[in-house]
């Protein structure tokens, strides 16, 4: 065997890394969108208005 790919076994080859790497993809995208979620859950939670107010020259109008 010469170690080389037919072009039928090269194009299932190239089909399979492509679906791998778009499965590899969504799931970047999926984590990036939790992590985001979870980021603005933290600042909602610590946000305090009553803060902005509080502060000299501080209006939550600004």
């Amino acid at each position: 065997m010469s170690g080389l790919l037919t072009p039928e076994q090269s194009a299932r080859l190239i089909e399979l890394v492509g679906e791998a790497i778009e499965r590899e993809d969504e799931a970047a995208v999926e984590r990036s969108f939790n992590d985001f979620r979870r980021g603005m859950a933290a600042l909602r939670a610590d946000f305090d208005a009553r803060r902005l107010q509080e502060a000299p020259g501080g209006d939550a109008h600004d």
